[in-house]
This record gives structure tokens, sequence and C-alpha cells, in this order.
């Protein structure tokens, strides 16, 4: 016979109305009394179901996640740290994938409506003031992860400054001699984190005075593919560009780049040093080695939960914590960069 609530607070010398906040809002209950709660469930082996944990907060426990796509190579890592925290807090996770489209996004706050969601971490196409009358309708948490918002509507978002990080993987160029640095951009229909990077590569251009600039950028999807065709593109004007160094807005396009380097027989770094951005665990296991930007994923993702988590335990807290908190990055060293001087390669 299943154990209820009403079994649970008898076997406790509580109200079943005091069980049900240990179950929804357990930062109400005295912490003797909630520890007395527990172990009477512990005792009676109650096994509460979502439905019956919702009663009184009509909580469901589960965490909608909107991705991008999750065949980035980027996403094992982010889903790591957003399934370790929601397991800590006790929620589940329900994925939908909007496959970089924007109608699928439309798609997506339907579905986690449909399925009640106490609130959602969006990591996929950027929002913008079109959104706002559907944040507004779904009246539940929406918090950002790898991306911010152009909407209106004050929203919690957890990524790195694209363009100081950026800024700082050319800056780690320079310093090693180079003058002529190329840029492989993603750019992508509605994509802020795209146009931030480049924007941070303008600015690093400006600011060490590089003879390369806005002729030495290429555009692609930040995947594989596309790295290689604007590598491709860059080559075919490498007699002009002269370029010693490419920085690439993916670990993906600069794998991407290499490839298309190896091809044309161009040996990295010996010819032409390639700069990554992510850190992804394949960066590690290529010949060579890459050196990169990179991201703390597991702790953005992690972030992103706990901030969702704490908006739909406290509805109501200020809007004024809302906006973009950035996570720090770091230059990781390995082996697809050498140093130069005045052209020439440093080494004795």
């Amino acid at each position: 016979m299943r154990v209820t609530i009403r079994d649970v607070a008898k076997h406790a010398g509580v109200s079943p109305a005091t069980v049900s906040r240990v179950l929804n809002r357990p930062e109400l209950v005295d912490p003797a009394t909630r520890e007395k709660v527990r172990r009477s469930m512990d005792e009676l082996d109650f096994q509460p179901s979502a439905a019956a944990r919702g009663l009184s907060v009509r909580r469901t426990d589960t965490i909608g996640l909107i991705v991008p796509g999750i065949t980035n190579l980027f996403f094992n890592e982010l889903y790591a740290g957003i399934e370790q925290a929601a397991s800590r807090h006790g929620r589940k996770v329900l994925m939908f994938n909007t496959e970089n489209s924007a109608h699928r996004v439309l798609d997506a706050f339907s579905f986690m409506r449909q399925h009640e969601v106490d609130g959602i971490l969006y990591t996929s196409e950027t929002l913008d003031e079109n959104a706002d009358p559907l944040l507004q309708r779904i009246g539940i948490p929406v918090v950002l992860a790898l991306t911010e918002s152009l909407a209106k509507t004050p929203l919690s978002a957890y990524k790195v400054d694209e363009r100081r990080a950026v800024f700082d993987a050319v800056a780690y160029l320079v310093t090693r001699g180079h003058r002529r640095i190329g840029f492989l951009g993603g750019q992508m229909p509605h994509d802020i984190t795209g146009q931030q990077r480049y924007e941070g590569f303008l600015q690093a251009v400006r600011h060490f005075g590089l003879e390369s600039g806005e002729a030495c950028v290429e555009f692609g999807d930040y995947r594989m593919e596309s790295g290689y065709t604007s590598m491709q593109r860059l080559l075919e004007r490498q007699s002009e560009l002269r370029l010693t160094a490419v920085a690439a807005a993916s670990d993906e396009m600069a794998l991407g780049a290499i490839r298309c380097l190896n091809d044309r027989g161009f040996r990295v770094p010996d010819d032409m040093s390639v700069m990554g951005f992510d850190n992804l665990q394949i960066a590690s296991m290529l010949t060579p080695r890459l050196t990169t930007v990179a991201q703390p994923f597991r702790e953005i993702g992690a972030r992103a939960v706990e901030r969702l988590v704490e908006l739909t335990e406290h509805p109501h807290l200020s809007s004024a914590e809302h906006g973009v908190h950035y996570l720090p990055h770091h230059i990781v060293e390995r082996e697809s960069v050498r140093p130069i001087l005045d052209g020439l390669d440093s080494r004795p």
C-alpha cells in the first residue's frame, strides 16, 4: 500500500501541510522539524510523485533545456555541468533541440510550456525584442547560458566575455611575434556571439596596430567544414595577406583550418600558427595539440542551473541581479602556435 503525505505527517507528529512544505519549500520549515519529517520519510520509504510534490507550488521539478544542436562538440561539456547541478537540486532535465533554427525556438518554448517545466535554461538563437511577448506569456523563469538577450525582459545570462576572450587570443599571438593574423569568425543568423568575437578581433587589430584587418577575416558556422572552407579562402589570398597565424572562433573551425593547411602543404605551426576557442577535449588529442581559449563550460552550465533553481523557488526575487554574468576564460598553451621574430623563426 502506497505511503501518503498523511502517513508521514502522523509518523512525524506534524500536520500534512508541514510535510508538504518540507517537500516544496523546505527553507520555510524549522531545521529540527525538517529533519524529523525527513527521517519519517526514510523510515516509511515514502516516495513522493512529481505531481504530489508540486501540489502547493505547482512544481514538477523539471528544468527545460533548449539547445541549438546536440552534435556540437561543446555540448557534452556544457550538459555535464547542467546535469550535475540539476541532480544536486533534485531536478530532471527535459531537452529540446532547435537545430539552429529561429522558427524552432518558438516550438521549443511551446513544448516546454506544454510539459509544465518549472523554468527554462536557454542556449540557442539570440533572443531579441520579438521574444518579449513570448517571455511574458510563458510566465516561468528563463536563464541563458553561452548567449545573452537583446530582449527588454530582464534575464540572467552566464558566459565568457567574448570580445575580451578573442582580444586576449590575438594578444597571445602578438606576444609571440605575429603581426599578420587572420580570423575565422562564426556568423549565423541572430548570432550575437559571432558578432562579439568578431568585434574582439577588430579591437585587438586596432589596439596593437596590426597589418591585418577586415581583409583577413572569413566567416563560417563554427563547424569543422566551415573552418576548412574559410581557411581555403584565406589561402587563396595568402600571397597578398602573408599571414603567419590564424585565430578561429571555435576549436572545430581551428581543426578544419589545420586540415586545410595540411592538404595545401602547410605545416602547423612551422608555416602557419593556429589558435582555437573553446578548449574541447579533442583539442588535446591532435597533432599538433591545439592552443586555444578555454571556456568553463561545466561551470557555466552549473551556474545557470543554480540561478534557475533560485528563481523557481523564489519567483519574486528582485530583477536587479539579472544581466550578463561573465565567467573567466584563459589561454591553454599547447603546440599549434610558434614564436617568430620579425617574420623569422626565433628558434636557434
